[in-house]
């Protein structure tokens, strides 16, 4: 063997060898810098569960309690979003039917899709194209809402939580998000009542008033639990204005009175109408539809962390997967599992109770949500799947993080009482793609600091993401 072979050989070992120093070092680099930010007083008592791994190597470039069962919050989402990506076709829709029981078009019956997006103008779309069809006259409207099983909040959903918004009263016939804002006005002179304005405008929806405008603000805007009576009390700085959404309790009734409202706005007769919230009998032949695309919804929840579409989402899988009737979120969950392990992604340490991650009952591992990340990355749907989730510095929840950095991430926030998520993908310009997954909790207070602490992780993602030299295109 020649002395040149032998030195060629050489040389490429200390290449090689140099390369993979110069990897390690990068590798240390990141992990001391997220070890720095973890060592602060704010985790003296919080656990704080990191994982980063590289999406091309698979490599765990850096983990701390990895393995432990923690509340993910809407990191929940991105479960039910992957096997959506993963199960449903992007032609999949929602779909709200009208369907008559006869020629007589007398009888009415609508068929709720839970359409988590659905709103008034929707309703007075369907109403107006009912007319243009030839209904004249409704005599019965049958309101079926049956898709969706009975129970209208998730398990392990906290009661006292009722009025907020965020946990939505579920329903396969929605409107508007369930909720209503209240918006109230304060007249510039002093000492008069102020003035309460409410979308949806709805007689099932009460408002008692006895807030006046004042030199300064002191207004409580409360929802009376399980109804639909607002209470407005105290004061409010004159010549000032101020808005609070607020959760619709029985949407499907508000639905229902809507849409015969603009029944009768578009010329429909329907003076005499009884409501019936069940399935006729027989069922019609349908004669109008609305139907939204599903990636519409997709980017709704995880962009902006939308609890009802998350519950939709979950419950569709199951309704493609053959469910007519009664759907539940255990039907959901078992369907969304069949869906991510046909895809290799692991979900024995996965253990949900709802598609949005508002129950106090969901755990999870950071591992898993970081097998479902990297599992993601190399699929071909994966732009589908990234294209949903929120843009720091851009949009959604994370409009107002991390802006400024060069590079991009785009993940998904959680955030329930004592605990803060962030999980998704950090990649520089011409980088490695990483998957970044930090769930923090059993805190009290503020979410501020443990939020501003997984900004500076993912710059630290960001930067190594830079210094890799095997690259790969932005995604």
């Amino acid at each position: 063997m020649s002395n040149m072979y032998l030195s060629s050989v050489f040389a490429a070992s200390l290449f090689l060898a140099g390369m993979l120093s110069a990897q390690q070092t990068d590798v240390q680099k990141l992990a001391d810098a997220i070890r720095k930010e973890l060592a602060v007083p704010a985790f003296a008592q919080t656990i704080a569960a990191v994982e980063i791994r590289d999406c091309v190597s698979g490599a765990v470039l850096f983990s701390q309690h990895r393995d432990l069962l923690l509340r993910p919050a809407s990191n929940a989402k991105l479960f039910p979003s992957a096997a959506a990506v993963l199960g449903l076709p992007r032609e999949t829709v929602y779909r709200t039917s009208l369907s008559a029981v006869d020629s007589s078009f007398h009888t009415l019956i609508c068929t709720g899709g839970g359409d988590p997006l659905f709103g008034v103008k929707d309703i007075q779309k369907l109403a107006e194209n009912a007319y243009a069809l030839g209904v004249t006259r409704i005599d019965t409207l049958y309101v079926d809402g049956s898709l969706f099983d009975a129970a209208f909040f998730g398990a392990g959903w906290m009661w006292d939580d009722e009025s907020d918004p965020f946990m939505p009263y579920l329903s396969s016939l929605p409107v508007e998000g369930n909720a209503v804002r209240v918006t109230v006005s304060a007249p510039a002179r002093p000492g008069l009542p102020v003035d309460v304005d409410i979308h949806p405008s709805s007689s099932l929806i009460t408002v008692d008033n006895t807030a006046v405008s004042a030199s300064r603000s002191d207004l409580s805007i409360e929802k009376v639990p399980r109804s639909n009576h607002i209470l407005v009390r105290g004061k409010l700085a004159s010549g000032q204005r101020t808005s609070e959404r607020l959760s619709l309790w029985e949407p499907q009734a508000i639905f229902a009175e809507q849409f015969l409202m603009f029944c009768r706005t578009a010329g429909i007769a329907t003076d005499s109408a009884v409501i019936l919230h069940e399935s006729p009998w027989r069922m019609g032949f349908e004669i109008a539809a609305h139907t939204r695309p599903i990636d519409q919804v997709l980017t709704e929840m995880n962009k902006e962390s939308d609890n009802l579409c998350a519950e939709s989402i979950l419950r569709l899988l199951a309704v493609k997967d053959g469910s007519t009737r009664g759907v539940s979120a255990s039907d959901g969950l078992r369907s969304m599992k069949r869906i991510l392990s046909r895809a290799g992604i692991q979900t024995y340490d996965l253990h949900l109770r709802d598609g949005s991650g508002i129950s106090f009952y969901n755990l999870v591992t950071p591992r898993c949500i970081g097998d479902l990340l990297t599992t993601m990355a190399t699929h071909p749907s994966y732009n589908r799947f990234a294209e949903s989730l929120a843009v720091a510095g851009t949009d959604g929840t994370l409009k107002r993080r991390q802006s400024g950095t060069t590079g991009t991430f785009r993940g998904k926030t959680g955030t329930i009482s004592g605990v803060s998520a962030l999980s998704g993908y950090a990649q520089a310009p011409g980088g490695r793609l990483l998957s970044v997954v930090m769930l923090m909790q059993n805190f009290s207070g503020s979410h501020k600091p443990y939020r501003e602490i997984q900004d500076r992780i993912v710059v630290h993602c960001i930067q190594h993401s830079a210094r890799t030299k095997k690259t790969i295109p932005p995604r």
